[in-house]
């Protein structure tokens, strides 16, 4: 079945603003938390233009990387400027590798993209052998209240909000999982550049207890270990 999200992405020119976005924000240090020194076959699906791919290589410089997507330019920009990365034209509902292939896949600001969102974590949980990590846009998400409100113009991107009960109906029961919010404050909203977004996060972000965060901040990062031995 056609996904209308994933044909968007396919065919419009939004891999080119997110070609301009800095390799390191506020929200990938979340994603390398998923990885372990042991791990030496890493899937970032889908991978856009490489930035998470190019801080997971220098934090493991001996893993294999691998790197799907679905639009081809973005696949082009990786192959150019991360030779190692064995990169890769795809979709997050038909992966091309065999179950189990990875010790570690990741899925980082993408899944509020997909309009099948239960068929694709199905397929990320399918080729993940030890660990699956997935960062989800939460219902309280400043960008889209101020939408709703009038104060910033419309998005024609393809957008999916959860709260913290949607995400915990939808994880696959293979995997054990640790939930961590986060208060990432609409960076566009509050006219803030990449690198102050940064540092605002990195010196008041973090602060404020989990149990808050997980039920009123704006991005949850979901952790999976899978419960049988790989």
């Amino acid at each position: 079945m056609t996904s209308q999200a994933e044909r968007y992405f396919r065919e419009s020119e939004y891999w080119r603003a997110w070609s301009d976005v800095p390799d390191l924000t506020a929200d990938i240090p979340y994603a390398l938390e998923a990885l372990h020194p042991s791990d030496r076959r890493i899937l970032d699906a889908p991978c856009g233009r490489g930035r998470l791919l190019r801080a997971v290589q220098e934090l493991l410089p001996e893993a294999e990387l691998y790197g799907l997507d679905v639009n081809e330019h973005m696949i082009a920009q990786v192959r150019r400027e991360l030779p190692r990365v064995t990169a890769r034209v795809g979709s997050v509902l038909e992966i091309p590798f065999p179950d189990r292939s990875f010790d570690a896949v990741l899925c980082h600001e993408s899944f509020m993209h997909f309009d099948r969102p239960g068929p694709a974590l199905a397929e990320l949980a399918r080729v993940a052998r030890r660990r699956l990590y997935v960062s989800v846009t939460t219902t309280r998400q400043l960008n889209a209240l101020l939408r709703r409100l009038g104060l910033l113009p419309p998005s024609g991107v393809p957008h999916w909000t959860y709260d913290y009960e949607d995400v915990l109906r939808m994880l696959p029961t293979s995997f054990g999982w640790e939930i961590r919010g986060a208060f990432l404050v609409g960076r566009k909203a509050l006219g803030l550049s990449h690198a102050g977004h940064l540092r605002w996060h990195r010196l008041v972000g973090r602060r404020f207890p989990q149990w808050l965060l997980r039920r009123c901040g704006q991005s949850l990062f979901l952790y999976g270990t899978r419960k049988e031995p790989g």
